[in-house]
């Protein structure tokens, strides 16, 4: 930060001693003495405008209809994409950034955005000439929040879309059980954890499970909160993960539990042969069940999480490198697509921007593999309760050490405060000398 306001003291001393063509967005009219006037009324040849050319990394893809209707609003400018897997995308920008060979524009997920957030290479969209603190109000303020770097004060970010965590399941065989069925019936029985708990035993006899591991039901209800707050404080020792931690137990105890992971083939194959009846994913499970098992058209439908939880998944943000050679296009294309291309559909996903909600032609879509159900629809009104929370640099380490002390907790059969307030412990303990660091940051 201190090298940033430096290079802007230099600059702005330069400005002055020179006097010439330091303000870029400034209409110098004034006359200097000895200058030749043009008296000639007749209009300048206009010059044409420079050929840019713009890059964007991102890990997916979906940016085609953006860009081709910027570009022809444009036709000065060009845009490519490099594409990266998941697992590498991270290592790869933090590399770019710190050559100082970044693209012009980066897509960051929400759920590694923490890596990002504590270090200098990103433009603060609140500056000039972004300005990007206008739109502030056409955000929910969770999700605006969580956009910031770590200081809380800076924005780094402009969120593109963002997403409820759902509940995938197969209708025909809760039906078969005895089982709510429709997707807001079945919703408003699973908010009581004894109901939830009472379905999971009563198909466990019939060699069908709703959760993989104890744990996952502890994972629905970290999507509701943080990690921290902005003081780095630990937030999660409370009532909430008290019962969170109370029905992971429970679970194990009865076991109730697959002891399956979908993404192996034995988890691939539970769901084929319906033993795996429920799953928690975000807005793209769909999809991904039916790349597992196609053969099951029409038998899934999704609603909200049990328990009555409305948690996060994750949103997708813009970021734009202070290395970038074309900043003020970029910025200009990231205020297309999030401000206007997304008010035509983000192929299912929700818009953050809250004036691109409500598309009737996007609510009315029905998928046929859920059914015919209008999933798109519930996304929409589940995010009117899904509250988004800032990623912290010391996220990473903490959930490491928080579900060791969990499982470890539940396992040794402790009291369930005791596994919360002692993984806690050990989380505050992991982490006190990262945060001292980040802290005296803040202060600078």
């Amino acid at each position: 930060m201190t090298t940033k306001l430096t290079r802007l003291a230099i600059i702005l001393l330069l400005c002055i001693v020179t006097a010439a063509g330091c303000a870029p967005f400034a209409k110098q009219t004034a006359i200097q003495e000895g200058q030749e006037v043009n008296y000639n009324t007749n209009a300048p040849t206009e010059k044409p405008a420079e050929n840019i050319e713009l890059t964007l990394w991102s890990h997916y893809n979906g940016f085609e209809a953006a860009i081709a209707k910027f570009q022809a609003l444009n036709p000065n400018v060009k845009i490519n994409t490099k594409l990266f897997t998941y697992a590498e995308y991270v290592s790869a920008y933090l590399q770019a950034i710190a050559d100082g060979t970044p693209p012009d524009i980066m897509m960051v997920d929400s759920g590694d955005f923490g890596h990002f957030t504590a270090i200098e290479g990103l433009e603060n969209l609140l500056d000039a000439p972004y300005q990007a603190g206008k739109y502030a109000k056409e955000f929910s303020p969770a999700l605006w929040d969580s956009a910031m770097g770590a200081d809380g004060k800076s924005l780094i970010s402009f969120p593109l879309a963002t997403g409820p965590t759902v509940t995938y399941y197969r209708a025909d065989i809760l039906e078969k059980h005895g089982f709510p069925s429709e997707p807001e019936e079945l919703a408003v029985y699973m908010e009581d954890p004894a109901n939830w708990l009472n379905m999971a035993r009563k198909l466990r006899g019939s060699g069908i499970y709703i959760t993989q591991w104890d744990n996952e039901t502890l994972l629905l209800f970290e999507k509701t909160m943080g990690t921290f707050d902005r003081k780095l404080n630990f937030i999660r020792s409370n009532q909430i993960f008290y019962k969170a931690v109370s029905i992971a137990k429970t679970v194990n105890d009865d076991g109730l539990e697959a002891h399956l992971d979908i993404w192996t083939d034995a988890g691939v194959k539970a769901i084929r042969d319906g033993n795996l009846a429920m799953m928690y994913l975000g807005t793209w499970g769909a999809d991904q069940i039916k790349s597992w098992a196609p053969e099951t058209e029409g038998k899934w439908r999704e609603t909200r999480l049990p328990f009555g939880l409305y948690g996060w998944q994750n949103s997708s943000n813009f970021v734009l490198p202070s290395a970038g050679k074309n900043k003020e296009m970029a910025w200009k294309f990231i205020e297309f697509a999030v401000t206007e291309q997304s008010k035509e559909g983000l192929f299912g996903a929700v818009p953050a921007y809250l004036p691109a909600r409500g598309n009737a032609k996007e609510l009315a879509v029905t998928n046929p593999f859920l059914g015919g159900q209008k999933a798109y629809a519930l996304h929409e009104k589940m995010m009117a309760k899904v509250q988004e929370f800032p990623i912290t640099p010391l996220d990473y380490k903490a959930q490491e050490v928080w579900q060791r002390g969990i499982i470890e907790g539940i396992e040794r059969k402790k009291d369930t405060q005791k596994i919360v307030e002692d993984a806690r412990a050990e989380v505050e303990k992991a982490v006190q000398r990262d945060k001292e660091i980040l802290l005296g940051n803040f202060k600078n």
